[in-house]
């Protein structure tokens, strides 16, 4: 994995190969904790079933032919909006020179500007089962350090991950709008982060499995990526500021495995530790849950050994198996949420009752 962090790498790759990919991820948590939203804009969807039909038939498929959104907002751990919406390549535009984009009738710009950078998000869309959303955020944080990351830690240029802002300032408006029903409306003001990922092949061949999660503490950042069952383990506090690195992890230790309906298997509870500190995370409330895919509101727990005190905080963790994702096994579930702009909805997308059997 090539890791980098720059505001000017933020910006849309050339992807040529078939099933290459890329995402920008935003996530924000309340003050409270009690809504939680995550974002995620796909140039080349890879959970996308007609992406990976393409790619086993051979047939002429470019990343930039599955644009694709994906929304989720959690309510006191619970769904109070979900969507996975792939468009037609010709409702998507980005920008060439600065990070932007317009995704059906959702954009995003990012600015860097006096020391800040800053991304504003609008959202508007409405569903086949009559659920719809509208909204604007603004994230804002310190600029982060060009240099956070080691040369060294540059291991792979078939994925490149850009942690843009460990974490903003994030504040905006959220109107929720279900069939039938009173609309609900959130003045949203927390803490949320923001990266961006890039795949020049298919996930599959990149890992196997995936856990990721970040943290904000009083005084510093935990980010973490744990690949292919530890082979690969990338865990650092960084100073509040952005402009640091504080400490690395070398040791990851995973425990409480549950597996799920689906038959999917992962752990519970992750340890990070070094000779200067220790974290545990707990995965303690599981927002979503798929085939190769979960997302958690977790806990976690830091001791700074000489400081000889413990803090907490609640953040956002995931799991991911890229293998199952091309199993046709799954896809009928997968047919299910993801809506594909250039087919007709599926039937469960049309029944309020039903599509939210499957948040």
């Amino acid at each position: 994995m090539n890791i980098q962090s720059t505001f000017s790498g933020d910006i849309r790759s050339a992807k040529s190969a078939p099933g290459a990919y890329e995402w920008w991820y935003f996530d924000a948590v309340s003050e409270d904790g009690d809504i939680e939203i995550v974002v995620i804009f796909y140039d080349g969807n890879p959970f996308s079933r007609r992406y990976i039909q393409h790619q086993r038939n051979g047939t002429k498929a470019a990343a930039e032919d599955f644009p694709a959104v994906s929304i989720s907002v959690y309510k006191n751990h619970q769904p109070l909006y979900y969507s996975f919406t792939e468009v037609d390549k010709s409702k998507a535009l980005f920008g060439e020179d600065n990070p932007s984009l317009k995704i059906a009738g959702h954009t995003m710009e990012g600015r860097n500007a006096n020391g800040k950078i800053t991304y504003d998000l609008s959202l508007k869309e409405k569903l086949p089962s009559g659920d719809a959303i509208v909204g604007q955020f603004t994230f804002e944080s310190p600029k982060t350090a060009t240099d956070l990351f080691e040369e060294s830690r540059n291991s792979s240029k078939n994925h490149r991950w850009n942690l843009v802002q460990p974490q903003a300032g994030v504040s905006g408006t959220l109107k929720v709008f279900a069939r039938n029903e009173p609309s609900v409306t959130l003045n949203f003001k927390g803490s949320g982060y923001h990266d961006h990922n890039v795949g020049d092949e298919p996930l599959k061949h990149q890992f196997t499995d995936w856990y990721w999660g970040r943290f904000h503490f009083e005084r510093t950042i935990l980010v973490y990526y744990v690949m292919d069952k530890q082979q690969s383990q990338f865990g650092w506090l960084i100073s509040r500021d952005s402009r640091e690195i504080i400490d690395t992890f070398d040791d990851v230790k995973m425990e409480d495995y549950g597996r799920t309906l689906y038959g999917l298997t992962s752990a519970r509870k992750l340890t990070l530790s070094n000779d200067k500190a220790k974290v545990m995370v707990q995965q303690a409330h599981q927002l979503d849950n798929g085939p190769f895919y979960q997302r958690f509101s977790s806990d976690a727990f830091l001791n700074m050994h000489e400081q000889n005190n413990m803090q907490s905080s609640r953040g956002i963790t995931e799991y991911l198996c890229p293998p199952r994702i091309y199993k046709r096994l799954f896809w009928p579930l997968t047919n299910m949420r993801i809506r594909y702009q250039k087919e007709s909805p599926h039937w469960v997308q049309r029944s309020k009752t039903l599509y939210r059997w499957t948040w």
